[in-house]
């Protein structure tokens, strides 16, 4: 999960930088639209260093921008596609130029992996359970809410871009083609909107990474399981674990020279968070046979086997598709990049697991296992 989330945050940081730096007018050179990365982390590290109360504001502001950008324009968009009739609904199973099956099976698979990338991350809640009241009630709400709304709205607003395409060449092309596709429809103030409203929501997204990662990291060395673990247990008089959070800043800030690859940074962002999601199901698989061999506990509950074999043959199938399609998709030196970037990673994790057996040795003081403040802010989950 931390490779997950700093891997992850510095490829939302890059993304959402790279749409900001030319819609300013400035050179979209690489130098500035990094410069732009680590200035956007900044400012999230920033705000998560005030207090979860300015975090909590932020994340229902781009609530509200999310809906307003994406959704409606979304939805709009395809109210006027349909009654123009700009293309017929079986656009949404055709690709330009590839009308054999064996090709068409190539670009499906590849969009398939778009639901792998978004239907994600709904664990983020679970980290910040401390911070917020009836946590038993909440989390799982919020878990399930954030994955019922992406798929319902998301699909909408997906089928709404797509089948208002003025032309699949031109938007190919673009440098920024869904701000292209509402251009077609709308005037400039509104796409100058709809990109304000975006870029809010996506830098919402950066500081609901930074939280979760910053959560994460805190509780694990409360427990003595990292090393530095008093250090990075410290929560401030905002009640945030501020080590924890200035620590992630600079290495999510390394990873941003491998957001340059975009496709880089995505696959490795994914599988962590799918692995990490199998190695949960393969917990849950294991206790029940565990459980099952002991005495009987108070707690009936049983996870079904049958729902964690196939959670974990789903997930099994997501993996070896999104190696293969990165694999294909990709040119000989990302892939190069890719397998220094994994090897990198793994060496790291290795040494930090390593360091972290030591650390669990010594038990941080009792100033450092102080929770941070319980949210007041009920959305905060």
């Amino acid at each position: 999960m931390i490779v997950q989330f700093i891997s992850g945050m510095a490829g939302v940081a890059y993304a959402l930088a790279s749409y900001l730096v030319p819609f300013f007018g400035l050179p979209n050179s690489n130098r500035n639209v990094v410069f732009a990365t680590i200035a956007t982390l900044v400012t999230a590290a920033l705000i998560n260093h005030y207090g979860i109360k300015l975090a909590s504001l932020v994340n229902d502001v781009s609530v509200i921008a999310e809906i307003l950008g994406s959704v409606v324009i979304g939805i709009l968009l395809l109210g006027i596609a349909l009654l123009r009739k700009t293309h017929p609904l079986s656009f949404l199973f055709t690709y330009p130029h590839q009308p054999s099956f064996g090709a068409y099976l190539k670009t499906f698979l590849t969009a398939s992996l778009m639901s792998v990338w978004t239907l994600g991350g709904f664990e983020a809640a679970a980290n910040v359970a401390e911070e917020t009241h009836l946590p038993e009630k909440r989390i799982p709400t919020a878990i399930l809410l954030s994955e019922v709304l992406a798929v319902v709205f998301g699909l909408l607003v997906l089928i709404g871009f797509t089948l208002a395409i003025p032309s699949v060449e031109k938007a190919s092309h673009n440098p920024m083609p869904l701000l292209y596709i509402i251009g077609s429809y709308f005037p400039k103030s509104v796409v100058a909107a709809a990109l304000l409203l975006v870029s809010i929501a996506i830098f919402a997204c950066v500081l609901a990474n930074l939280t979760t990662i910053t959560r994460l990291i805190w509780a694990m060395a409360r427990d003595g399981k990292v090393p530095a673990s008093h250090f990075l247990s410290k929560v401030s008089e905002h009640k945030v674990p501020v080590n924890a959070i200035w620590v992630a800043i600079p290495i999510t800030a390394l990873f941003t020279f491998w957001a340059q690859v975009e496709v880089v940074i995505l696959a490795l962002c994914t599988f962590a968070m799918y692995v990490t999601y199998g190695l949960v199901v393969g917990a849950c698989l294991w206790g029940n046979r565990l459980r099952e061999s002991l005495v009987a506990t108070d707690n009936p509950r049983r996870v079904s086997r049958a729902l964690c074999a196939a959670t974990l043959t789903w997930i099994l199938s997501i993996l070896v598709l999104l190696v293969y399609m990165t694999a294909i998709s990709i040119s000989h030196k990302a892939l190069v990049i890719t397998l220094r970037a994994a090897a990198a990673m793994m060496a790291c994790l290795l040494a930090y697991l390593l360091a972290g057996r030591r650390a669990s040795r010594t038990t941080p003081s009792q100033s450092a296992l102080e929770s941070p403040a319980l949210a007041e802010d009920e959305s905060i989950g």
